[in-house]
């Protein structure tokens, strides 16, 4: 970056100085040869400000648009982490049993779940904080619905040793909560 910096400035200067001799060997306007000094200043400093804004603006989009494109994939990791963690349950309802490992995996998964959501939560904080403060809480919210239920005192008990089908519905309901929250998220994360 520091050589491109270094490029661009000899560029500008030999661009500069090759005009100037351009046009002071083969004038094709008349200037008046009585230039004032704030007029040249003011050539120079429109010349700097045409140049130098498209390239930070240009910048300052392409970072943005890394920081959503960085967030979109957090997104969506943590929905296939809670994705895994309704497999197991899908599982363990077309088997139409549930062991104390799978309970356990469910368990783990969730650990593992709270963590990626409270790293995603930091980095839309340090991100978008204002703009996301809404949807964190909705994402919140709807998770720890679907953590409860899925490790509610049910399914943990030693006599829960079947995933009924109406806990199953009731399941899927609640993760298909969970699931459009993040997909809007996703798609809000695109519009900021």
């Amino acid at each position: 970056m520091k050589y491109l910096k270094i490029l661009l400035f000899i560029l500008f200067f030999i661009g500069t100085v090759s005009i100037g001799y351009f046009i002071k060997s083969y004038p094709i306007i008349e200037f008046d040869k009585k230039l004032k000094i704030y007029e040249v200043f003011n050539l120079i400093l429109t010349a700097t400000i045409g140049l130098s804004i498209p390239f930070f603006i240009k910048r300052w989009i392409e970072d943005s648009r890394h920081v959503k494109n960085n967030l979109i994939i957090e997104l969506k990791d943590t929905l296939s982490e809670i994705i895994t963690i309704k497999s197991i349950i899908k599982q363990c309802f077309n088997d139409n049993t549930i062991s104390q490992r799978h309970k356990q995996q469910i368990i783990v998964q969730f650990e593992e779940t709270d963590l990626k959501l409270n790293c995603l939560e930091e980095q839309f904080k340090e991100s978008f904080d204002n703009e996301t403060k809404t949807m964190r809480a909705e994402i919140k919210a709807e998770y720890l619905n679907y953590w409860k239920y899925s490790t509610g005192a049910e399914i943990m008990s030693e006599n829960f040793i079947t995933v009924s089908e109406i806990f199953y519905r009731s399941h899927n309901e609640i993760f298909n909560k969970l699931e459009t929250k993040i997909k809007q998220a996703i798609n809000k994360v695109h519009r900021i």
